[in-house]
């Protein structure tokens, strides 16, 4: 499905009922918008483990702008910025008022900035293996980060080398899942990410566009106490992509905000622990009071 906004058509799907019946009465569930990471990669490999909670919320999945099935604008539009109006503006579309914000990687980037742009837009925010930067954060003393040296083959850290230094082209983004790929997910977990990613359309251009153009200069750790919205900040033990020491930095800077750690998870922990997932996750909805309305019996 479609919906045009700021001049583009945004590609967004849906799984789950907006409605439950709670003793013979008709109550609204809450509502998840799904916002992907990458960026250039497309909501496809969230519908594994988000998918299992259309019982308990409506989850609304975008593509983000430029990016999967949505329309190809001028990569100069595609800001994290504009992807945040993007992503309100959809909701007005559809009628979505007070949704929970679902961020993963990235994706929590372009949720970061729905908080601070439209203050009270979101009932809550749900932030996945994330960051308020991608500059070196400072960790707890005693600590020691995850890192992909500790795990992966000479062949995969120099995949990861050519293309995190900025050779980004069709072919080193495939060799970069396939050899680096394996080790986003937790060691018990290293078949996981191909699996995912079957679901998922790259966009090269957008990749590069976003490690070359947009990542450097993303920083809000300044602006964190600015967030009113209750956070809930989840992170694998094993993610070196957006490691823990960032999530306890979102923690630290959000007032309202929750940590949860999952211990056998890297990148994907929504896939890697699904059952501890869904049970923080409805826990997190218990803490801010949710209860939909009733509609009609």
């Amino acid at each position: 499905m479609y919906s045009t906004v700021n001049g583009t058509a945004l590609f967004f799907d849906v799984q789950g009922s907006a409605l439950e019946s709670i003793d013979g009465v008709l109550r609204e569930k809450p509502v998840i918008i799904a916002l992907h990471g990458g960026l250039g990669f497309d909501h496809g490999y969230l519908r594994d483990g988000l998918g299992p909670l259309a019982d308990l919320a409506q989850v609304i999945y975008v593509d983000l702008r430029s990016q999967g099935r949505s329309e190809r604008s001028p990569l100069e539009t595609a800001t994290l910025e504009q992807m945040a109006d993007d992503v309100v503006a959809l909701a007005q579309n559809l009628g979505v008022t007070k949704p929970f914000v679902f961020g993963h990687s990235a994706g929590g980037f372009v949720a970061l900035h729905i908080a601070l742009r439209y203050p009270g837009f979101a009932k809550g925010l749900l932030l996945a293996g994330t960051s308020p930067t991608v500059l070196p954060i400072e960790d707890v003393p005693g600590t020691r980060a995850p890192s992909l040296a500790d795990r992966a083959s000479p062949e995969a850290l120099e995949a990861a080398s050519r293309l995190f230094g900025g050779n980004i082209t069709r072919e080193t983004v495939f060799q970069f899942f396939e050899k680096v790929g394996p080790y986003y997910a937790g060691p018990a977990n290293e078949r996981l990410t191909a699996r995912l990613m079957r679901s998922t359309l790259p966009n090269i251009d957008m990749m590069k566009h976003f490690m070359t153009e947009l990542a450097p200069k993303y920083d809000l750790r300044g602006a964190l106490d600015r967030i009113s919205a209750p956070a809930l900040v989840m992170v694998g033990s094993y993610d070196w992509v957006c490691p823990p020491r960032a999530s306890r930095c979102l923690v630290e800077g959000i007032e309202k905000a929750i940590f949860v750690e999952f211990k056998h998870s890297g990148h994907f922990l929504f896939s890697e622990e699904p059952d501890e997932f869904r049970n923080v996750v409805t826990d997190f909805f218990g803490s801010v009071d949710w209860c939909g309305p009733p509609t009609s019996s």
